[in-house]
């Protein structure tokens, strides 16, 4: 990538400058850096990621004169000038400054107050109009495995127990301050001109033609076009909560493109961090969980280890709130099964939507041009994504969970 890419050209020594003195608190002369794209093609709908390895010296230095480097995400607006006023309208980039900023600086206090030390997400560097700069993750060793194969078992139940604790925090929180969560309290998924819109609505459609096309398939395609009807308003449902009830703030997009993991040195999952806190809201925890079940555990859980998952979150959930000391009633499984039930429409959008470009063998085919446009490629595109062989073994899995048949 090109020191001025498109886009870009705001980003200039000067500018690392500025971002390392606020990290290091210390006078910064940089020598030089180099900028790489910070994900696949079509794995980013809302923002552009970009790594910057900044090479730098220290007004401090040793005689020697070494330079140091460190290496940076920076995560700014999209290109594509259409898709960049929509995520501006949407306020992605201050939704998740505000998660980044005071939100997990509370969660971090509240743990560390009872000795707990865990950790959700990279180290928030530094903000302003342009651009969030964060810590890049994979230079400890962070990464995502092979997301065409989702996740099995041991990444599946580390990610749950996480989540659980997450939600455990911020619900703890939203009882002490619920100022915290004013910028949170509500998603703007049904803005009007959110571009989401159009995706899930041609997403839905192409799924509907499958199941025309596929024998086994076509029991659910009159259920599907129903829901293609109201999709929109029942998605913006499924972001909505009763005050009273139990509530959480929900990282919004619990997916395997948004999960990093650990490893140890025999290959076992040793620990998970969560990015992308666009989405996030406050509401039922159930959104967050029906996102991360249907989106991305692997076939053999879809079919048979739902209710093991589900079990297991609870009984993290009712552990960690015990230990931060929640002052209201805890959850049971029973109420959470309810609240999954009431997201089924959640994870309708999330089989049919983000399923699809996740197991893609070519993933830059999933580009938000592709998704969204009505050119003669961006269909062509759209018809490969969702005729996936992978994809409809899923639909014959979860399609009988979601859509009520006779």
């Amino acid at each position: 990538m090109a020191d001025t890419a498109p886009g870009l050209e705001w980003i200039d020594r000067e500018y690392f400058t500025r971002v390392l003195e606020t990290y290091l608190h210390a006078d910064v002369t940089v020598q030089r850096y180099e900028l790489a794209a910070g994900c696949p093609g079509g794995q980013n709908f809302m923002s552009a990621i970009v790594r910057a390895t900044v090479h730098y010296k220290l007004a401090s230095a040793d005689p020697l004169g070494r330079s140091e480097s460190v290496s940076l995400i920076v995560k700014t607006k999209l290109a594509n000038a259409e898709l960049a006023d929509g995520a501006d309208q949407l306020n992605v980039f201050g939704i998740e400054k505000s998660v980044y900023g005071p939100v997990l600086k509370a969660v971090r206090e509240l743990l560390t107050s009872f000795g707990d030390c865990t950790q959700f997400a990279p180290r928030f560097i530094y903000e302003d109009e342009h651009a969030l700069v964060l810590e890049d993750l994979a230079v400890k060793g962070y990464r995502q495995p092979d997301r065409r194969a989702r996740l099995d078992q041991p990444h599946m139940r580390l990610a749950v127990r996480k989540l659980a604790k997450f939600h455990a925090a911020t619900a703890v929180l939203g009882r002490k301050n619920r100022d915290l969560f004013n910028v949170l309290a509500s998603s703007n998924f049904a803005s009007e001109g959110n571009p989401i819109h159009l995706f899930y609505a041609n997403a839905i459609q192409h799924c509907i033609d499958q199941t025309e096309k596929v024998a086994e398939l076509r029991q659910y395609t009159d259920g599907l076009r129903s829901f293609l009807e109201h999709a929109i308003a029942r998605e913006a449902k499924s972001y909505e909560s009763d005050e009273a009830s139990f509530r959480v703030l929900n990282h919004g997009d619990m997916w395997l493109n948004n999960l990093l993991w650990k490893y140890d040195s025999d290959g076992t999952v040793a620990d998970m961090l969560m990015v992308d806190y666009q989405e996030s809201f406050y509401g039922s925890p159930a959104f967050d969980l029906s996102h991360l079940l249907y989106s991305s555990a692997n076939s053999a859980i879809q079919h048979e280890g739902f209710e093991q998952l589900v079990q297991l979150y609870t009984d993290e959930l009712r552990d960690a709130l015990q230990q931060l000391k929640y002052d209201g009633p805890l959850p049971d499984l029973a109420s959470v099964r309810a609240e999954m039930a009431s997201k089924r429409d959640h994870a309708l959008i999330v089989t049919t939507c983000i399923v699809p470009p996740l197991i893609l063998e070519n993933s830059a085919l999933a580009t938000p041009e592709n998704m969204l446009g009505d050119h003669e490629e961006a269909v062509r595109a759209r018809e490969e994504i969702f005729s996936n062989p992978k994809f409809i073994e899923i639909l014959t899995i979860l399609l009988p969970r979601l859509i009520p048949v006779g």
